[in-house]
């Protein structure tokens, strides 16, 4: 089991992801059935997903989590993980879209993905035999890497 800290991140991780699938959905339902108007950004007859905002949080958050490295414990980080689960949302809610690369956003691989996802940051945070799979694959793949380096480098 992880430590109550790590099960409280990927609560929020799992949660702002979910909540944003969810409300994205929903939005793009209301926008083509005329309930809101369209808010879609449109450049130069290219409509912009919202994967592609998911892309740049994820990107910038990384980005934030590289440069800053906030405190484990600490509100920005609770704050950072937050907006990662919104970027992972926004991504993935459109994952059928860009692993097919066709413009259509009802395809079932992005439901798909969803689930995948949400399953496996609840396996992390509360299966321990997956946790130690994961650790065993990791160290399997490090020790294959020391092992063949080439002479020069050892």
């Amino acid at each position: 089991m992880q430590s109550p800290i790590n099960r409280k991140l990927i609560a929020i991780i799992a949660s702002s992801f979910l909540v944003t699938f969810a409300v994205s959905r929903l939005f793009v339902y209301l926008v083509l059935g005329r309930l809101l108007p369209n808010l879609f950004l449109t450049i130069r007859g290219v409509h912009i997903h919202h994967f592609t905002y998911g892309v740049f949080l994820l990107v910038l958050i990384g980005f934030y989590f590289i440069i800053k490295r906030p405190l484990l414990e600490s509100r920005k980080f609770k704050w950072a993980t937050l907006v990662y689960g919104i970027g992972l949302g926004l991504t993935f809610d459109e994952f059928g879209m860009w692993i097919r690369l066709v413009d259509d956003y009802w395809v079932r691989q992005s439901y798909d993905a969803v689930i995948i996802i949400a399953l496996l940051l609840l396996n992390i945070a509360y299966y321990k035999p997956i946790t130690n799979w994961v650790k065993e694959l990791l160290l399997i793949i490090k020790d294959f890497f020391i092992k063949n380096r080439p002479p020069d480098q050892v």
